[in-house]
């Protein structure tokens, strides 16, 4: 029981990641967070293939 109380702890917190990406940025591609001098990016590179 412990087991499912933590995966679905840990599925609410990815989800609500996912929206907050989602609502602030236009762009799942790329996440910049900025506290003063401190700048954190997360940058997702991919190719399509055709």
């Amino acid at each position: 029981m412990p087991q499912n109380t933590l995966v679905l702890c840990l599925l609410i917190v990815c989800i609500t990641v996912l929206a907050f990406t989602l609502i602030t940025h236009k762009s799942l591609c790329e996440l910049r967070v900025k506290n003063g001098i401190k700048e954190v990016a997360a940058i997702l590179a991919y190719e399509s293939e055709r």
